[in-house]
């Protein structure tokens, strides 16, 4: 009894209006409905007007450093979303030539700072960030990342960021798929 006066006083000094059903079933389909929308609009947008020149697959690629994006896993994320394509890649210094990799990507990368629910800490985000892959110096494509209008996705991964972007630049390179079963292995190694 008491538990349902408590609820009662909770429930009546709220300013907004509570609806409720008394079919259960409708409240479940409700949330679920909620739920669904919820989940939805916490994944990162997708790329911005992304431009892709060729399609051609491509195996290997430089990335030029960019000091200026102050996120430790921007290029781990960008190097392992490549690495999903079949995509090998390597780090250089900016300003500095890249010997014997005709395609490069450079990036920018904008970060802001806020706390997470439930901690004091500050932590930085992702909040905008430009991919631009070229060849022999002519560009192959560019595509970029924006935080949604009501920043949902705001502590989504650097790799859930930048993978549509990779996915938009790479069409030539469909994304593999890793499948672990015990058969894949066998034909993998010539036996166990």
């Amino acid at each position: 009894m008491r538990t349902i006066i408590s609820a009662t006083l909770l429930a009546s000094s709220l300013s907004g209006c509570i609806v409720m059903s008394s079919n259960p079933l409708v409240d479940a389909a409700s949330v679920i409905g909620y739920a669904a929308s919820g989940v939805k609009g916490m994944t990162p947008n997708p790329p911005i007007n992304p431009v892709v020149y060729n399609k051609d697959p491509i195996r290997e690629v430089c990335i030029e450093w960019n000091g200026a994006v102050a996120l430790s896993d921007f290029v781990p994320g960008l190097q392992a979303e490549l690495q999903r394509h079949g995509v090998s890649s390597r780090v250089y210094d900016a300003g500095t030539q890249s010997p014997g990799c005709p395609v490069t990507l450079t990036y920018v990368g904008y970060v802001k700072w806020d706390t997470k629910v439930f901690s004091d800490a500050y932590t930085p985000y992702l909040t905008y960030a430009a991919l631009t892959l070229r060849r022999d110096g002519r560009v192959l494509g560019s595509a970029q990342y924006r935080i949604g209008s009501f920043a949902q996705d705001k502590w989504a991964s650097v790799n859930d960021k930048l993978g549509p972007l990779v996915d938009a630049l790479l069409p030539g390179n469909p994304p593999i798929i890793a499948d672990n079963s015990p058969q894949d292995a066998k034909s993998a190694t010539g036996g166990y």
